[in-house]
């Protein structure tokens, strides 16, 4: 394969998309990850707090949200470390989750 092969694949890979873009992007999406993270870790103190529970809901759309994140990034850059943490936060997410269906079912959420 040679240059004009190469440049002639990578214009057509990236058409329609703009390197900036996808920078501010990629820079949205950390700074939203750390943002619910602070409004779960308040959720879950306020809830604490005010009803002597855990609200288990936030951190299922955390991890949820958090696994989606690392799946993608799995699925198109295949290293290991993405996989590693989507099956983690995958596996906190379904916890949070059999957490929170089991207050709803004893009748003991919020």
């Amino acid at each position: 394969m040679n240059k004009d092969d190469i440049l002639a694949r990578s214009r057509a890979e990236n058409q329609g998309s703009d390197e900036y873009e996808k920078q501010v992007l990629e820079k949205a999406g950390k700074l939203s990850a750390q943002v619910g993270i602070m409004v779960c870790c308040f959720i879950a103190i306020a809830s604490g707090t005010v009803t002597g529970q855990i609200n288990y809901g936030c951190w299922v759309i955390y991890f949820a949200i958090q696994a989606s994140l690392f799946w993608t990034k799995w699925r198109y850059m295949k290293k290991r470390h993405e996989g590693i943490m989507a099956a983690a936060a995958a596996a906190a997410g379904l916890m949070f989750l059999g957490l929170f269906i089991w207050e709803l079912v004893r009748g003991t959420h919020g």
